[in-house]
């Protein structure tokens, strides 16, 4: 399965926070490829901001494309690592509140019809 990673915004991020920033992202689809099927692309766009002498602060809005749903998150950090790493943990606890719980239900209920029908 392909799972690409689209960036805007990054002109002036160097390649070593690139890649982690890449690999941070495949965890992530590895991680939830699973409960998600056909995750299409993870979109993250980047604005700084509040430029203090050598310091910014960096704005991170993430969009999550899969099966035709769109999830979007949104963080801000000075540092560019964990504004990235706390996008994809606010979208994760999204994915787990709008679409596990409800499988996770769904199964609950079938078990229970199982139950009752072998009880």
């Amino acid at each position: 399965m392909v799972f690409e990673v689209k960036f805007s915004g990054f002109y002036e991020v160097d390649e070593i926070d690139k890649s982690l920033i890449i690999n941070n992202c495949n965890k992530f689809f590895e991680k939830h490829n699973k409960k998600l099927k056909n995750i299409e692309f993870i979109e993250l766009r980047l604005k700084d901001y509040e430029k203090e002498g050598l310091r910014k602060k960096f704005s991170v809005n993430s969009t999550l494309s899969f099966s035709g749903t769109f999830l979007t998150s949104k963080s801000w950090d000075w540092n560019l690592i964990k504004a990235v790493d706390s996008s994809l943990k606010k979208m994760e606890r999204e994915i787990e509140r709008k679409f596990v719980g409800k499988i996770q239900g769904k199964n609950k209920k079938q078990a229970r019809e199982v139950n009752r029908r072998f009880a």
